[in-house]
């Protein structure tokens, strides 16, 4: 049990590590693009991610779910894209309705009208290749301040967790091998006793059952 305990603690470690290393890694980079080089939406290997904050998309994508952007060369009639709307100084998901040689038009499913302007390509920052419903609050919680710091808190809690299992069982492991000494020590000198001979009985006086007499 031992053993097995130990592979889980180190795989186990070994999550939790790696899975924020790469958070606070992404947090890290995330921020920097965002405040030093002004690119509200990061990519990685072409890939970004953002929160929706409105309505506009439903009911396909709706107010504070999660989704993943690609980078494409083009984009056809029917792909969802998030661009920057310079005009307002946002981001905006909608899907495009109209492919022309000077851009895109868009449109939110739940608007009524289309947006009155032309998404040139360079706006673009990729096509919506995934949604997670709902997912978005709770992972821009982690983005913040706040969040990585309770990220932290939650993997040296896992750490400690593991490292008071790892007690445990190894005092379980060790009073059992103290209760199989005893054991053993006390078969040992039973045995010993049995080879000396157990003591012999007291002899009946005689038959009669009275002692001797001078």
């Amino acid at each position: 049990m031992k053993k097995a305990f130990r592979i889980i603690k180190i795989t186990v470690r070994t999550l939790v590590l790696v899975l924020v290393a790469l958070l606070l890694a992404y947090n890290i980079y995330t921020l920097v693009m965002r405040y030093a080089c002004g690119v509200g939406i990061p990519t990685v290997f072409g890939y970004g991610c953002a929160v929706v904050e409105t309505g506009s998309m439903e009911p396909a994508i709706g107010a504070g779910d999660f989704i993943i952007v690609h980078a494409e060369e083009e984009y056809a009639v029917g792909d969802v894209i998030t661009f920057y709307d310079s005009a307002r100084g946002e981001y905006v998901t909608h899907r495009i309705i109209l492919v022309t040689e000077s851009g895109y038009t868009t449109k939110g499913d739940a608007n009524n009208v289309q947006d009155n302007f032309t998404v040139p390509q360079s706006a673009v920052v990729g096509r919506v290749v995934a949604v997670m419903n709902g997912l978005g609050s709770f992972i821009a919680f982690f983005q913040t301040p706040a969040g990585m710091f309770v990220l932290i808190a939650a993997a040296a809690a896992v750490w400690g967790a593991t490292a008071l299992g790892s007690y445990l069982i190894g005092r379980r492991a060790a009073k059992k091998g103290t209760a199989a000494e005893h054991a053993s020590g006390a078969k040992v000198a039973d045995g010993a006793e049995t080879e000396n001979g157990a003591p012999e009985e007291a002899r009946p006086a005689d038959e009669t059952g009275e002692t001797d007499k001078e």
